[in-house]
């Protein structure tokens, strides 16, 4: 896992991803919802920050509380790539 030097904040991976959604829908329909969106989407391996925000938008049309945890994996997805591009 990559940690941004000087900012303490470690790169979203699919483990994360998958961990936040299952947090709203249980582990088996998280890890579900992740292989149908990546089947979608087509992410590369492992998945980058870019990919991530890609499933989150893909996931954020599916309903209103997997919109709110996609949402919040977007902007930490986001966030991340945007301090990485800073500090590289």
């Amino acid at each position: 896992m990559t940690m941004i030097s000087g900012h303490d904040y470690e790169q979203p991976t699919e483990r994360s991803f998958v961990a936040a959604l299952a947090a709203a829908v249980g582990p088996e329909t998280a890890r579900a919802l992740v292989d149908l969106t990546a089947k979608r989407v087509r992410p590369g391996r492992p998945y980058t920050p870019d990919d991530l925000v890609r499933m989150a938008e893909a996931l954020m049309e599916v309903g209103d509380q997997l919109r709110v945890t996609a949402r919040s994996e977007k902007i930490r997805a986001v966030t991340y790539r945007a301090l990485y591009a800073v500090v590289k």
